[in-house]
């Protein structure tokens, strides 16, 4: 597996067409010039404002230009998938009437040997990148949480009020099974519970929670790109796993807390079960024939999700603002973003489907978005 990795030491971490023509070209371009010194803006920030507004205008239709597939069920791994695909109606996130697909996903990854779950906490100070999983700042940097990083948290954060061990034993201080389970699906700080590692294992939530996901059987472009934030998972994995939104890092950090993902950069909850908030090289199973990274799942919207680099390890140099890109065999795609990104990709381009019976308002919110 394939990963981007910042150790945690001490020393290291000192913690989404224009032309013209005609005999009066130069006269055109005085007046614009003049005109934009009235206005206090230099003829240079204009033309580059409308470069940048000529570059998001083209990543807005690229979607609409291209030649897509459809979403492809078959590409799911072997009990990734449970019951029946279904063909349904249904209305999209921008109010497009078309064809969906309807599946239950199996909440656990069909692929355990390549896409394994856990570790999570490391259990001592002392303890080696094999016995702890990975954190995200947000920023790009992917770290592995050893007991090193553990020890040195209030370097990284740059605040003394960490302190998640033990000074005597070196014993970190985990919160996990059931009652992990019940914190973890609380997103306020609770009371009493401060400077802890936490998990959920799967095994506590019956091996996995299962997700119905409507998706559009071949996606819509949107008017425009919409933001992957919120609470609302961003699609799914073809080992069965969901992609979740951006993880909340403020409010975890905010009662010193650390809610680890394993080495697939995931964890769980008892509302959303195992989900993905970081692509470090788990669910890569949709190879291609041409050397194209391989596939990964697929958006809420219908476009397909490939890993972000290709066989020879090179990322694409031409992605717009999602992450994505247009090929002829591929149609419009997105390419996972940087592991330590705190997103699989960058935006929807596309109109949403909707996972069935999922009600924002059925989870606790935290306090701070109620105010």
């Amino acid at each position: 597996m394939e990963k981007t990795l910042k150790v945690a030491s001490l020393l290291s971490l000192a913690l989404l067409m224009h032309g013209c023509n005609g005999d009066d070209s130069g006269k055109e371009a005085q007046e614009s010039e003049q005109a934009s010194q009235q206005q206090g803006v230099s003829p240079s920030s204009q033309a580059d404002d409308q470069e940048e507004a000529g570059k998001a205008a083209s990543s807005a239709t690229t979607a609409k230009s291209a030649s897509q597939p459809e979403v492809d069920p078959g590409m799911f791994l072997d009990g990734a998938i449970v019951g029946d695909v279904e063909t349904v109606d249904c209305t999209l996130s921008g109010g497009t009437q078309t064809t969906c697909y309807q599946f239950t996903v199996a909440g656990a990854p069909a692929d355990p040997d390549t896409s394994p779950e856990g570790p999570f906490c490391p259990p001592n100070i002392n303890s080696g990148a094999d016995e702890g999983g990975t954190w995200i700042d947000g920023e790009g940097t992917l770290y592995q949480v050893d007991g090193e990083f553990i020890k040195n948290l209030s370097t990284l954060y740059k605040d003394k009020e960490w302190q998640m061990y033990d000074v005597n034993t070196g014993e970190i201080t985990v919160i996990d099974g059931a009652r992990g389970c019940e914190v973890a699906g609380d997103p306020n700080p609770i009371e009493g519970f401060e400077n802890f590692c936490l998990e959920c294992p799967l095994e506590e939530l019956d091996g996995g929670i299962k997700k119905t996901v409507v998706i559009p059987k071949v996606p819509v472009p949107a008017a425009e790109s919409s933001s992957l934030m919120g609470r609302t998972n961003t699609g799914v994995a073809l080992n069965g796993v969901l992609f979740g939104p951006p993880a909340p890092l403020e409010l975890i950090l905010s009662s010193h807390t650390l809610g680890v993902l394993d080495d697939c950069g995931a964890h769980t909850n008892p509302h959303e079960g195992y989900h993905y908030h970081a692509a470090t090289g788990c669910s890569e199973v949709g190879l291609q024939d041409d050397g194209h990274s391989p596939m990964m799942g697929y958006a809420l919207d219908g476009y397909a999700i490939y890993a972000r680099k290709d066989k020879d390890g090179n990322v694409p140099d031409d992605l717009d603002e999602c992450g994505g890109e247009t090929d002829p065999v591929r149609g419009y795609h997105y390419h996972a973003s940087a592991p330590g990104d705190n997103q699989i990709f960058g935006c929807f381009m596309g109109e949403k489907g909707h996972f069935a019976g999922a009600d924002d308002n059925d989870r606790p919110m935290p306090d701070a978005a109620k105010d």
